[in-house]
């Protein structure tokens, strides 16, 4: 019977073997010449060859913009005793109530899909990322004779995304993404409580409901600036790109939802100039079993003196017409075509034209607001 110290010498006549021949070979190929001129030989120890190859993992997981994929290894623990789909679920171990058990045979491995939502997730919002949290639970079956020779055991799973856009009820931009960069200003997209009088907390809401949202500016030169939302955009998760999305407002300040069926969505009379206030009938997607809502918003603080025109305006759809928050209606003509991205260029005494002012924008998030289809 060999001892732990009779095995620890043998490995380390062994490393000694390799190492002579090492240097044998080395030295074989003849000497070395340093910048000198003069002849040397070494040694070199490749200490890669001595490194424990790395386990290759019995459990993957791939990630989508709305589900988890789980890959399983049917010999999961690696003892010669594959698993059973049956001894697979997903969730939390004090929810069992909602443990998904559908595992997908595919060859010697098994396949979990879900939805990032499903199977009791936890959604985790960090200052960069977004995580879907899940536990992958195995329970093994009892074998002959009512035995098993595997312990339960519970694996962590999870898909984490990183975060492109600002993800809270009260964001604040950094400098770095307003133009010009050293600019101290700053956006802010909150929702508001039914009388408008502070920001709400709550995130959940039923079909029925009504959002209150309000943008506002907070820049030091927001005295002579005015904030107009560009667009709007409603998507089951933090990424902007990806599909079912819905833009309920756009073409630089046109509420499309008014007339997409959202008879009470409209733009509140304007307070200040630096806050745009609106409030929207609450929806869902239709064939989607996704609840969350994101909406992401472009902002832009525009100075005073070119506050008329086709791009600076807050257009409602009142009585199948466009009618602009602001005054001058006609600015919303171009609300059913195509509004032009920029303002006309204005004309110094000298009658020569001269480049637009700059505008200060965010993109900014919210959510994920929760929405259920009835009370």
């Amino acid at each position: 019977m060999w001892t732990t110290a009779d095995l620890a010498s043998i490995l380390l006549l062994m490393m000694v073997t390799l190492y002579a021949a090492e240097a044998i070979r080395l030295l074989k190929e003849g000497p070395m010449i340093d910048a000198e001129g003069r002849e040397y030989k070494t040694l070199k120890i490749d200490e890669e060859q001595f490194r424990e190859p790395e386990e290759e993992s019995t459990v993957k997981v791939e990630c989508t913009d709305s589900s988890m994929i789980i890959v399983v290894k049917a010999d999961l623990f690696q003892t010669g005793h594959p698993m059973s789909a049956e001894e697979l679920f997903l969730g939390q171990v004090d929810q069992p109530q909602a443990w998904c058990s559908h595992a997908a045979a595919a060859g010697s491995e098994y396949v979990i899909q879900t939805g990032l939502q499903d199977c009791g997730s936890i959604l985790t919002i960090s200052e960069d990322s977004v995580i879907y949290s899940n536990n992958l639970i195995v329970i093994p079956a009892a074998r002959h004779y009512g035995i098993t020779r595997t312990a339960p055991a519970v694996i962590p799973v999870s898909c984490h995304y990183k975060r492109t856009h600002f993800v809270s009820s009260t964001s604040q931009l950094p400098p770095q993404t307003l133009s010009p960069p050293t600019q101290d200003s700053a956006f802010s997209l909150k929702l508001m409580n039914d009388d408008w009088t502070h920001e709400t907390h709550s995130t959940s809401f039923y079909l029925g409901d009504l959002l209150q949202l309000q943008a506002s500016y907070a820049g030091p030169d927001s005295t002579h600036r005015q904030l107009f939302i560009d667009s709007c955009v409603a998507t089951l998760s933090p990424d902007v790109t990806s599909e079912p999305k819905y833009y309920f407002i756009e073409n630089h300040g046109c509420l499309s939802e008014a007339k997409d069926g959202g008879t009470r969505s409209h733009f509140r009379p304007r307070t200040r100039a630096d806050l745009v206030q609106l409030q929207m009938d609450v929806f869902l997607f239709q064939q989607d079993s996704r609840n969350l809502m994101f909406l992401t918003c472009q902002l832009r603080a525009t100075p005073d003196m070119w506050r008329s025109s086709s791009v600076n305006k807050a257009c409602n759809y009142v009585h199948s017409r466009w009618e602009n928050v602001d005054g001058g209606d006609h600015m919303c003509r171009c609300c059913d075509s195509t509004c032009p991205t920029s303002p006309p260029g204005r004309r110094d005494v000298s009658n020569q034209r001269t480049s637009v002012p700059e505008d200060f924008t965010a993109c900014l998030t919210l959510g994920p607001l929760k929405i259920y289809p009835r009370k």
